[in-house]
């Protein structure tokens, strides 16, 4: 194998740009793909924001200004669970009491139609 010499390689060209024709491209790249589909563009920074406040810690003063607010959302969910739970409950007894009578009203109907035949 041939011993390489500095003088060998081109060092005034290199495979990648000075760094701002690169960002530039990159910019314009990124610019392009927000136009052309902007729900996708939405979609991915929220992705990427809940995945960041996933990671990040919250801080003293995030915990101190939020905690109020976690609480009354904390309140009011359960209590419209609560209430979802009763509404379901209450509609259910009133379709299997339907069902109920509907089962023993035709099937007594047609008992009584054979027996007095």
């Amino acid at each position: 194998m041939a011993k390489r010499n500095e003088s060998d390689f081109d060092t005034t060209t290199t495979s990648y740009d000075d760094g701002e024709g690169r960002l530039d491209n990159l910019s314009r790249t990124a610019s392009d793909q927000i136009d052309n589909s902007p729900l996708i563009a939405l979609g991915a920074g929220v992705a990427l924001g809940a995945v960041l406040g996933a990671v990040l810690p919250a801080s003293r003063k995030e915990r101190e200004l939020l905690q109020p607010i976690g609480a009354k959302l904390n309140n009011a969910g359960g209590g419209a669970i609560e209430r979802g739970r009763e509404m379901a409950k209450q509609r259910f007894d009133e379709m299997a009491g339907d069902k109920v009578r509907e089962f023993f009203g035709s099937s007594s109907s047609s008992g009584g139609s054979s027996t007095a035949a």
